[in-house]
């Protein structure tokens, strides 16, 4: 029992709610309380709740969106203050204390022209996309959360929310509604509170992917310290259990958009370019050593490393470990120690180690390559790679 309490109690801690307990049950996080003061970015997240043209939008989404947002902003901003970012995190746009700017939006279609599959999402972007050129001053950045009402029908309704798009695509992200959508439930021993569990802490991990971060997996170590990288299954820990951002995560949102204060800085643009040479990886004992030079016309942030088995395609790389090491400079050279034992949960044969050179635009490069385990041989090239 005392063992449960303490878990219960680290998570609440860790997620910044309150840490007392009351009558044995979870306490309601407050989000005006336990705040750190955020640094003013350029640029903000554009959050639309997108209702089919038959679709009323679920009651009281202001107020609820908003605290679940304020909320989830606290968590990116001081994971990033964790990782010596400063107390970054994505911008929004606030009417009044408590309460975001939702663009409410009445779209062409009916809700089912949207569906979770079968392009939904693509085509509500597109819409959002036109509304944006024809009113150019409600789009703050190039990143947009679109959220819409869960569908009620013969599969989905309150208790089992679902039908429309809940997915990253590109600089758009998408997540849902419902009526218990409610932060009052975080963390809660209940229905509700392991149905918000799974759609926020899902909206976490989306919105993720909308902020420009791919899936990746905590080290050993940093499990055992801080839980669940929430870009790996930590959609379905956050507000239960210790959940967390990487230093690779944190490396990209460095170098995103909505999460900069550095005016006139342009992203996104052009064609990205780093020269590699002499690129290295050597297997030593226990370590994996990687070295080489770089080369960019513009300044590269941080180099990403991701070790992941099998296969290696889009969603199947919740495996991939992940590592970060901060160059900023536009040339140089790179060196990283990873040891195999962070690799605890990778048993294949074969395995793939990828380079990541983040640009200070958010535009990034990846190199690959391939190893065997039990035919383990050093990789080193003495040209461009």
């Amino acid at each position: 029992m005392l063992k449960r309490f303490a878990s219960i109690l680290l998570s609440l801690l860790f997620l910044g709610a309150s840490s007392g307990l009351a009558d044995g049950k979870v306490p309601v996080p407050d989000i005006l309380k336990n705040r750190i003061p955020l640094k003013k970015t350029e640029h903000q997240l554009n959050i639309v709740y997108f209702l089919g043209s038959d679709t009323a939008p679920v009651p009281d989404y202001e107020r609820r969106i908003s605290e679940l947002m304020l909320y989830l902003q606290q968590f990116y901003g001081k994971e990033m203050q964790r990782h010596g970012y400063g107390a970054r995190a994505f911008g929004m746009d606030i009417k009044s204390p408590g309460r975001v700017n939702i663009i409410e939006y009445k779209a062409e279609n009916p809700a089912s022209h949207y569906p979770y599959e079968n392009g939904g999402g693509w085509k509500a972007a597109q819409e959002i996309e036109k509304f944006f050129k024809a009113n150019p001053d409600k789009k703050k950045s190039q990143h947009t959360l679109i959220i819409m009402p869960t569908w009620n029908d013969d599969k989905n309704g309150p208790d089992n929310p679902g039908g429309v798009p809940f997915y990253g695509m590109g600089r758009y992200c998408f997540a849902l509604d419902y009526p218990a959508f409610d932060i009052k439930h975080l963390g809660q021993p209940t229905k509700e509170g392991r149905l918000l569990t799974k759609w926020y802490g899902g909206l976490a991990h989306e919105l993720g992917h909308g902020l420009n971060l791919p899936h990746n997996h905590q080290t050993t170590s940093d499990g055992k310290k801080y839980g669940t990288a929430l870009m790996g299954a930590g959609n379905y820990t956050f507000g239960t259990s210790p959940t967390f951002l990487t230093p690779a995560s944190c490396a990209l949102l460095d170098a995103c958009e909505v999460f900069s204060v550095t005016p006139g800085q342009q992203y996104y643009q052009g064609k990205p370019e780093v020269e590699a040479k002499n690129i290295s990886i050597s297997f030593k004992g226990d370590q994996i050593l990687i070295s080489g030079n770089y080369k960019s016309p513009q300044t590269v942030k941080a180099l990403n490393v991701y070790v992941q088995d099998p296969p290696y395609a889009v969603n199947q790389d919740y495996d991939a470990v992940s590592f970060s090491e901060r160059l900023g400079k536009k040339s140089g050279k790179f060196s990283m120690k990873i040891d195999r034992k962070e690799l605890d949960g990778l048993k294949d044969n074969e395995f793939r180690i990828s380079l990541m050179f983040v640009l200070a635009n958010g535009q990034q490069i990846q190199k690959h390559f391939k190893f065997l385990r039990d035919a383990l041989q050093d990789y080193k090239d003495t040209d461009k790679s």
